[in-house]
Parts: C-alpha cells; sequence; structure tokens
C-alpha cells in the first residue's frame, strides 16, 4: 500500500470542512414564537392554551431532523425532537421560555437558530360556538341586499336563514331565497347574462361589538368544496369606511378565501389587501397561494379538515399563515385603523354558472375565532 502524499490529510479535512461551511452558509433557519395556531384535524376541537415556537429551516426539505432547546439558566436543553413537514417546518408547544431550534445538514454541518420568547398567550377576543345558536351579543347579521355595482351579487341577499351553529361549530351556507321563490334572477358578467333562483347568503361580523386593532387574528376553519360559491375570513374598517388612497385609514383584509374544487387538486386559498382610489377603483395586494397546499394532510383536500387561518398585522406588513406556516407576506396598503372580523359565505354573480342546486347543503364550518392584540405579542 502506497503512503498518501503529503498533506494529503490535511487537505482532506479541510475539503470536508470547507463542505460543511458551505451547508451551513446555504442552510438557513428561523424560529418564530406564536399564539397556539397550529391545529389541524379532522374533527371540531377546543382551541390550544399553550403557545407553540415554528422552526422552519431553508431550503425546504421534509424529514429533517430538528431539535428544540430551552435556556434554563445559563444551559440550553433539550425538550422535544421532531421532523420537518413540506415546508421544512416543524411546530412545537411551548412554555413560557427562551428557545432555539437546530438541525444538522448533510455533510454534518449544525444550524441554529436565533433564540425567541415564548410567553403567556391570552386572546382578547374569542368565540368557540358552544351554544346551540349564534351569539347575537357579539355577532350581527349584516344587511347585504342584492345589489350589481359592488361585488356584484345581483341574486344573492345576506340572511340569518343561511347560516345555523351545530356542534360546536358555526356553519356558513347558501340558501334559496323563499320570498322569490316564484322568481327567475337575471344577471350579466364579462361572459355575458344568464339566470339563476335567487339565493341567501351569510355574512355575520362583529361590528356593532368588537373592534380590533394590530395583533393576530385567527379562526379554524374547514372550507366547502363547491364551486359557484366562496367562503371567507376577513377585517373591514370601522363603519365599512374607506378613504379614497389612503390605505392607512382601513382596507379589507382578507385573511382566507376560498373558491372550492379545481380539477387535479390545484384549489388553494387566497389572501387579499384591499382599498380603494376615487371613483370605487379597487387596489387590490395579494393573490391566491399555491404553496398554502403544503398544510394539507396526505390525500386530503382543504373541505376534508380543519386548519388555522391567521394574519399577523402590525404597524408596518401583514403575515398570513395556515396552522403557523408563512405563505405570503405583504408590505403594501397596511391600514392603521380599527377593524372587525366577519365571516362568510358568499355568491357572487360571476361564480353562479358553476353553482347547481344539490350543492346549495355545503357549508363552510367555523370551529373558533381568536384576536390576541398587539400588547399581547410584545
Amino acid at each position: 500500500m502506497h503512503a498518501p502524499p503529503a498533506g494529503a490529510a490535511e487537505h482532506a479535512a479541510a475539503s470536508k470542512a470547507s463542505k460543511a461551511s458551505k451547508a451551513a452558509r446555504t442552510t438557513t433557519g428561523t424560529l418564530v414564537a406564536l399564539p397556539p395556531v397550529v391545529q389541524p384535524g379532522t374533527t371540531p376541537a377546543s382551541p390550544r392554551n399553550a403557545g407553540q415556537v415554528i422552526a422552519t429551516f431553508a431550503p425546504a426539505r421534509a424529514g429533517r431532523v430538528v431539535q428544540l432547546e430551552r435556556l434554563v439558566g445559563s444551559t440550553w436543553t433539550v425538550t422535544s425532537r421532531k421532523r420537518t413537514d413540506a415546508w421544512g417546518s416543524v411546530a412545537f408547544s411551548a412554555k413560557p421560555g427562551t428557545y432555539r431550534a437546530s438541525t444538522s445538514t448533510s455533510t454534518g454541518a449544525v444550524v441554529t437558530t436565533t433564540p425567541v420568547v415564548s410567553r403567556t398567550w391570552t386572546p382578547s377576543f374569542q368565540d368557540t360556538f358552544s351554544s346551540s345558536s349564534l351569539d347575537l351579543s357579539v355577532w350581527n347579521d349584516q344587511r347585504r341586499e342584492r345589489e350589481s355595482v359592488y361585488a356584484p351579487r345581483t341574486c344573492a341577499r345576506a340572511d340569518a336563514a343561511a347560516r345555523r351553529v351545530e356542534g360546536g361549530v358555526l356553519k356558513l351556507g347558501l340558501a334559496l331565497d323563499p320570498t322569490m321563490a316564484d322568481q327567475t334572477c337575471t344577471y350579466t358578467t364579462d361572459e355575458g347574462t344568464g339566470q339563476h333562483s335567487y339565493l341567501l347568503t351569510s355574512q355575520v361580523s362583529t361590528e356593532n361589538t368588537h373592534l380590533f386593532g394590530h395583533g393576530i387574528v385567527a379562526a379554524r376553519m374547514k372550507p366547502q368544496q363547491a364551486k359557484g360559491m366562496h367562503s371567507g375570513f376577513w377585517l373591514l374598517p370601522e363603519g365599512t369606511r374607506f378613504t379614497d388612497g389612503d390605505p392607512s385609514a382601513g382596507t379589507e383584509i382578507d385573511i382566507m378565501e376560498f373558491f372550492g374544487e379545481r380539477p387535479e387538486g390545484r384549489e388553494t386559498i387566497g389572501s387579499f389587501v384591499s382599498y380603494y382610489e376615487p371613483g370605487w377603483t379597487s387596489v387590490q395586494h395579494g393573490g391566491m397561494f399555491g404553496k398554502a397546499r403544503r398544510a394539507l394532510s396526505t390525500g386530503a383536500r382543504w373541505w376534508d379538515e380543519f386548519h388555522v387561518f391567521s394574519v399577523e398585522w402590525t404597524p408596518t406588513e401583514y403575515i398570513f399563515r395556515v396552522d403557523g406556516r408563512e405563505y405570503h407576506r405583504e408590505l403594501n396598503a397596511v391600514s392603521q385603523a380599527r377593524q372587525y372580523v366577519v365571516l362568510s359565505m358568499l355568491a357572487s354573480d360571476h361564480e353562479l354558472d358553476d353553482l347547481t342546486p344539490d350543492e346549495l347543503g355545503q357549508t363552510a364550518d367555523v370551529d373558533w375565532v381568536r384576536v390576541y392584540d398587539a400588547d399581547a405579542i410584545g
């Protein structure tokens, strides 16, 4: 056997160290402390109270082992180990304290996040829909009549008859309008003219009872399968007043909109921020986010499972998440106004071609709603 050339061992060690250093540079990790906004599942459940920390490593790769450590005195102590999901993320329950997370790369380099502080989270507002009917001291059915300009929803009006509370869940749906049972509605869209039965829609809000500022607003929801309708979880400014050209005075913050089944399972959720220029010209930021489908269990569709949809709304940005995983960060049109929560199931004119009578029994289910004021976030 020949002896290795002089310096070969040192060169190999240096090469290995260089590769590990490169892996450490190219793999990045973040850790964020959040209230309990991670709760996927197929059935209704009471909201959790323990805080959560979400570790995310990029590039995203499922199956990484992530170690969570808590600072005890001056020592970092391992509290849990889990594997990353398709986001490259993992969620841990976290009692108050200081935490960091780490993972090893394929070359053996260790990547560690910046520490974060988890705290006790107390919602400033919540409803778990545990009664047999909607709590009208909290929610009101918003009066939205048939109209053909804003939206437009020529064939539909909001009414309490289209929603109900059942089994600890608020069920938002559509129904035929019994006051117009003998008439047919004619509507016009960019695709032409159509006809449909008159409908009742669901739209409940905290407009008259609770207004909120910056913070985290979350709801555990399971949307409908049907097209021809869209479920929504959103915020509107106090008095539903917009100031032309000034989003700081109030915006429409669509935390989650879902428009029903699409071919090949490509349906996903939308998140938007809108305000108006003079003449009711809408300015909209955001979009539909296919990345959010990573939240689904293997083989599942959105209407099979509950997920927690949330927005972290600060003076400078909106961070949209599903089960604690960030899929969109919006820096434009940030509202500084007080706003209220809206939950809805609506049918706009452009959707009616896809709506058939057998789908009217479908609902979007809301398990709970929570708001955490910015003061609680720190």
